[in-house]
């Protein structure tokens, strides 16, 4: 029995240490890096950011198995390192850059290959980063990028909100990076493929659009592409060739307008999400429900109601919140009520017509209040008078000198509830002089007297209005009277003025040998109610222009003009302008006075030169040159008031030429050439021209040439040219092989004539393609494993002075690179990106690197004591 329990001691003891290595002994990561690195933070400035690892393979990497490299992108493809911490904090320096992020394995981690990840653009704020990312995510929702927004949100999905804000915008700002730096959007420069000497089993060479990229990094060669969303939408127009919703010519009543109706057709591949709208003259069905496609909907679309009389034509648009809009158009034209009256004698040609278009039911017809059983046909008015003719009144009268009256009678079997009429002419009063307002009741056989007299303030003319006395009840009963007035024109006092603008003028600055000043222009206007026949004024010290007309009537205007006469002495002078008329009586009245002064005082002599230009560049020459710059003019004037004798200017380094002239009266000019002189030696040469006179005044030019020493080509070395791109530690069957050609000299942005540079040309690995243009970048992939040599061929080119050309001479430059075979992944029921996948032929790799054979050897151990104890126990028995 002791036995029994010391064999099962030992097994079990044997079968628990077979299972501590899946157990106990789990090894590190390990492997070829792959997946997606990202970096965490928002990109802007003092910010903290670090890597993220969540779609990194293989997974459970961390920060203690890399080693961090932060650089800064400050062009194209110039990286300053800024940091090798596993954090890194955004600095101001980083504004506008972009950060880029490279992990190196530590040695001995077991795992191979690099990564690298990129932000956007740096900025200020975090607000404004969070809007790049916004945008950027935006962006992306349309583009080849969907796809890898779907998987980061999936893969995301279990984080908080805040988190997973944040990251679904790092991981399409991540992704769309990626795919921006890859290039592979972008076709443009790529080499065109040629098919000489293909090798399909060896390599294939895919254009940018065809290498399509898994989350793992790997090179899809099945030449699929992934679906694009696209958002668009139709609208049409039920009935419509035109696509116009044409309601037509309407009355001013809509309520029995019918509405029309129109599809709107989402045409694109996502569903559409319509915002509401509110179109200015017309109501339409909004679209609440997202619209899904291929899908459509019918909205009807109707003229709102209290529209005014006129034409209305409005563009409805429905947009979505993705930024699509659907229009189509709606018309209808308005008309008001026609109005128009059984007896057209009757109706006022100013007014409107006090009787309805259309004879009302009588089963609708409002009660008139205390008698609402009485029937309207019983309902009758009568006046004493059919008008009221007003005597006539003067212009400007504060109140009307005549009142007149008009009796109203109810003639009626009933009640009548009167309606007081309103006229733009004449006032309507009750018998006390109150203000009558309608609504006042009339029994049967009562009568109402109405006084009325015209309105204040009526002008000049002739004025009649119809006076519609009517029912509310019934606006067929009515009653009319024509009230009539003339206003006449007032009789006016003769009233003879002239005013004058401006009253009085002076010239209080002449100087003695002036020239004739500017002249002063007064205007006359007649500010009377009679003609005036106006005579020519004159003075003593002004000249005085003609009047531009003699007879004004009563509110015209005429001009003339005065200026101080040439060749006043030094003094003070005075004039009294006298505007006169001829009276009938052949009398000269004096209607108003204009005073008019000028002011001569000595002169005083001013001696004043000015040139133009003041500076002359002559620019630049090299030594040893042939002919020297070309002459240039310069301009000499006489500000003062007084003429000048000038003398010859000189020069050291530039010849001068002669003047033109050299006495100058006042405001006079006379021109002179300057230029370098020919076999000035190399240095700056500035001197300052002096043109003076014998008053002791002068004025001067400054001049510049500048002569250069002879410019040295510059020669490229060949042993510049180079590869970059190809890394050593090689690329698989299903990587993307990106590599650039930089030619010697290719920097040289301003050439000079004798300049030598190189440009890439074309490249080979086993095809050989051709650059057309710059960039020179190309990528590729090999889908056969083994050693290969990328081979670039560069053209030497010589500048001639306005364009590069080639020489006919080239250097080629080589790099060689293996290609390995990728592992293969094989389906299981559910998948997990893995960095290789297992081939058929081998188990799937856990990462354990654990040496397992003395683990089998205690498990054969314990199965060869199980076996022992069998037979023992079979024996004894």
């Amino acid at each position: 029995m002791e036995r029994k329990r010391f064999l099962a001691v030992v097994m079990t003891v044997m079968m628990v240490i077979s299972m501590i290595p899946s157990m106990v002994f789990a090894a590190a990561p390990s492997g070829e890096l792959g997946g997606k690195l990202k970096i965490k933070g928002l990109a802007a400035v003092g910010v903290v950011v670090s890597a993220d690892y969540a779609k990194v393979t293989p997974e459970e990497v961390t920060d203690e198995d890399f080693t961090f490299s932060w650089s800064r992108q400050t062009g194209e493809k110039e990286l300053t390192q800024v940091g090798t911490e596993k954090t890194y904090t955004i600095t101001q320096d980083d504004l506008g850059c972009r950060l880029v992020l490279d992990l190196t394995p530590v040695d001995g981690s077991g795992l191979t290959g690099t990564l690298t990840a990129k932000t956007l653009e740096i900025a200020a704020t975090e607000e404004e980063a969070k809007a790049e990312d916004t945008q950027q995510a935006e962006t992306a929702d349309g583009t080849e990028n969907a796809q890898l927004e779907e998987t980061a949100d999936n893969a995301e999905g279990s984080q908080d909100s805040e988190n997973q804000d944040t990251d679904r915008t790092e991981d399409v700002q991540q992704d769309a990076g990626n795919e921006q730096e890859d290039g592979s959007q972008n076709t443009e420069g790529q080499p065109e493929e040629t098919t000489e000497g293909t090798d399909d089993s060896q390599m294939k060479i895919y254009t940018e659009d065809q290498l399509q990229v898994d989350e793992n990094g790997n090179v899809q060669t099945d030449g699929s592409e992934k679906d694009q969303k696209t958002y668009e939408a139709t609208a049409t127009v039920e009935d419509s060739e035109d696509q116009i919703c044409d309601f037509g010519t309407v009355k001013s009543d809509l309520e029995d307008v019918e509405a029309q109706y129109v599809q709107i057709t989402n045409t694109g591949n996502e569903n559409l999400n319509f915002q509401e709208i509110s179109p200015e003259h017309f109501m339409v069905q909004d679209i609440t429900e997202p619209l899904s496609a291929g899908e459509s909907v019918s909205v009807w679309i109707q003229p709102r109601e209290g529209l005014e009389p006129g034409e209305y034509d409005d563009m409805i648009t429905y947009r979505t919140e993705e930024g699509i809009e659907v229009s189509f158009e709606a018309k209808i034209a308005v008309e008001g009520e026609d109005d128009s009256s059984d007896d057209e004698d009757l109706k006022p040609s100013d007014e409107p017509s006090a009787e309805p278009t259309e004879t009302p039911d009588d089963s609708e017809a409002p009660s008139a209040g205390d008698n609402a059983d009485a029937s309207l046909e019983a309902q009758s008015l009568d006046v004493n008078t059919g008008s009221l003719n007003f005597s006539d009144i003067e212009e400007n009268y504060t109140q009307a000198n005549e009142t007149l009256s008009v009796t109203v009678t109810n003639t009626g079997d009933g009640t009548v509830t009167l309606k007081i009429p309103k006229s733009d002419y004449f006032e309507v009063m009750n018998e006390d002089g109150s203000e009558a307002v309608s609504g006042i009741q009339i029994a049967k056989g009562d009568s109402l007297m109405f006084m009325v007299q015209p309105k204040t303030g009526l002008t000049k003319g002739d004025y009649s209005d119809t006076l519609i006395f009517e029912s509310e009840e019934d606006s067929e009963v009515a009653v009319q009277v024509t009230a009539e007035v003339s206003v006449k024109e007032a009789e006016q006092e003769q009233i003879t003025a002239v005013q004058a603008d401006p009253e009085s003028f002076s010239y209080d600055d002449l100087k003695e040998g002036y020239d004739t000043p500017e002249a002063t222009t007064i205007t006359l206007t007649n500010t009377g109610n009679t003609t005036v026949s106006l005579m020519q004024p004159y003075a003593e010290y002004f000249d005085i222009g003609e009047l531009s007309a003699s007879v004004l009537e009563p509110g015209d205007s005429a001009a003339f003009t005065a200026v101080p006469v040439t060749g006043l002495k030094v003094g003070n002078y005075l004039d009294s302008i006298q505007i006169a008329q001829t009276s009938s009586e052949g009398q000269e009245d004096v209607l108003t006075t204009i005073k008019a002064s000028a002011t001569v005082s000595e002169l005083k002599k001013i001696y004043k030169l000015s040139v133009t230009p003041e500076e002359l560049n002559f620019g630049k020459a090299k030594e040893g040159y042939s002919e020297a710059p070309e002459a240039q003019k310069v301009t000499v004037t006489n500000e003062g008031n007084t003429n000048v004798t000038l003398n010859a200017p000189s020069g050291k380094n530039f010849k001068i030429g002669k003047l033109s002239a050299t006495e100058l009266a006042p405001g006079e000019s006379c021109t002179f050439k300057i230029r370098p002189k020919e076999g000035l030696k190399a240095g700056s040469y500035t001197e300052s021209v002096v043109i003076d006179n014998e008053q002791q005044i002068s004025a001067e030019v400054k001049v510049q040439f500048t002569v250069k020493t002879a410019r040295k080509a510059k020669i490229a070395d060949p042993a510049d040219n180079k590869i970059t791109g190809i890394s050593s530690d090689g690329y698989t069957t299903q990587s993307k092989i990106t590599f650039t050609a930089v030619g010697a000299g290719m920097d040289n942005e301003s050439p000079g004539k004798g300049d030598v540079r190189y440009v890439p040309y074309n490249w080979k690995v086993i095809n050989t393609n051709s650059w057309s243009s710059a960039p020179y970048t190309a990528a590729f992939g090999i889908t056969k494993a083994g050693t290969y040599t990328l081979t670039v061929t560069f053209d030497r080119q010589k500048y001639n002075g306005s364009e590069w050309e080639n020489t006919g001479e080239q250097d080629t430059k080589q790099v060689n690179f293996s290609i390995t075979q990728a592992q293969t992944v094989t389906a299981t029921p559910t998948p997990t990106p893995q960095p290789n996948g297992a081939t058929a032929k081998s188990a799937v790799k856990t990462g354990d690197t654990t040496n397992i054979t003395p683990f089998v050897i205690i498990l054969a151990i314990a199965a060869g004591c199980i076996v022992g104890v069998v037979v023992y126990k079979r024996r004894k028995k």
